[in-house]
Protein backbone atom coordinates (compact mmCIF):
# COMPACT_ATOMS: atom_id res chain seq x y z
CA UNK A 1 0.00 0.00 0.00
CA UNK A 2 1.38 3.19 -0.89
CA UNK A 3 1.94 5.94 1.28
CA UNK A 4 0.63 10.07 1.14
CA UNK A 5 2.64 12.45 2.81
CA UNK A 6 2.56 16.08 2.56
CA UNK A 7 5.20 18.69 3.02
CA UNK A 8 4.18 22.01 3.47
CA UNK A 9 6.81 25.09 2.25
CA UNK A 10 5.35 28.51 3.24
CA UNK A 11 2.21 27.69 3.34
CA UNK A 12 1.96 25.25 0.31
CA UNK A 13 1.47 21.65 0.89
CA UNK A 14 3.08 19.15 -2.29
CA UNK A 15 1.39 15.74 -1.71
CA UNK A 16 3.97 12.66 -2.20
CA UNK A 17 3.64 9.07 -2.51
CA UNK A 18 6.17 6.67 -0.48
CA UNK A 19 6.47 3.38 -1.49
CA UNK A 20 6.16 0.23 0.51
CA UNK A 21 8.36 0.34 3.38
CA UNK A 22 9.58 4.21 2.21
CA UNK A 23 6.80 6.26 4.25
CA UNK A 24 9.55 5.99 7.70
CA UNK A 25 12.08 7.46 5.32
CA UNK A 26 10.15 9.88 3.22
CA UNK A 27 8.68 11.58 6.36
CA UNK A 28 12.79 12.44 7.73
CA UNK A 29 13.58 13.98 4.72
CA UNK A 30 10.38 15.92 4.32
CA UNK A 31 10.97 16.86 7.89
CA UNK A 32 14.59 18.25 6.73
CA UNK A 33 13.58 19.72 4.05
CA UNK A 34 10.83 21.73 5.74
CA UNK A 35 12.98 23.05 7.88
CA UNK A 36 15.58 23.58 5.76
CA UNK A 37 13.10 26.05 4.13
CA UNK A 38 11.92 27.42 7.27
CA UNK A 39 16.00 28.91 8.03
CA UNK A 40 16.13 30.32 4.84
CA UNK A 41 12.16 31.83 4.85
CA UNK A 42 13.11 33.46 8.96
CA UNK A 43 16.47 34.99 6.22
CA UNK A 44 14.49 35.67 3.49
CA UNK A 45 11.13 36.47 3.85
CA UNK A 46 9.85 37.87 1.23
CA UNK A 47 11.60 34.87 -0.77
CA UNK A 48 9.80 33.02 -3.52
CA UNK A 49 9.26 29.74 -3.05
CA UNK A 50 10.94 28.26 -5.45
CA UNK A 51 13.81 30.21 -4.40
CA UNK A 52 13.74 29.16 -0.76
CA UNK A 53 12.97 25.70 -2.52
CA UNK A 54 16.56 26.23 -4.55
CA UNK A 55 18.60 27.28 -1.50
CA UNK A 56 17.20 24.45 0.46
CA UNK A 57 18.34 22.08 -1.92
CA UNK A 58 21.87 23.47 -2.27
CA UNK A 59 22.43 23.84 1.20
CA UNK A 60 21.31 20.52 2.36
CA UNK A 61 23.38 18.74 -0.74
CA UNK A 62 26.88 20.88 0.43
CA UNK A 63 25.75 19.35 3.98
CA UNK A 64 26.20 15.83 3.12
CA UNK A 65 29.34 13.95 2.36
CA UNK A 66 30.18 13.36 -1.24
CA UNK A 67 29.12 9.72 -2.07
CA UNK A 68 27.84 8.77 1.18
CA UNK A 69 24.27 8.05 -0.68
CA UNK A 70 22.86 4.34 -1.77
CA UNK A 71 22.53 4.82 -6.01
CA UNK A 72 19.17 3.84 -5.43
CA UNK A 73 18.51 6.61 -2.73
CA UNK A 74 20.15 9.11 -5.13
CA UNK A 75 17.73 7.74 -7.63
CA UNK A 76 14.29 8.10 -5.72
CA UNK A 77 15.60 11.75 -4.68
CA UNK A 78 16.02 12.74 -8.53
CA UNK A 79 12.67 11.47 -9.14
CA UNK A 80 11.31 13.19 -5.94
CA UNK A 81 13.24 16.07 -7.23
CA UNK A 82 11.59 16.25 -10.90
CA UNK A 83 8.11 15.53 -9.46
CA UNK A 84 8.11 18.58 -7.37
CA UNK A 85 9.61 20.48 -10.15
CA UNK A 86 6.88 19.65 -12.32
CA UNK A 87 4.09 20.72 -10.08
CA UNK A 88 6.21 24.38 -9.62
CA UNK A 89 5.66 24.57 -13.45
CA UNK A 90 1.97 23.88 -13.64
CA UNK A 91 1.02 26.07 -10.64
CA UNK A 92 3.74 28.79 -11.05
CA UNK A 93 2.21 32.18 -12.69
CA UNK A 94 2.86 32.66 -15.98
Amino acid sequence: MTATLAATIKGRTFRLAAPDGEARSLADAIAVVEAQCSLIVQKQPGAEIERVLLLAALELAAQRPTGALDPAVETRLAAMAASVKGVLDETSPR
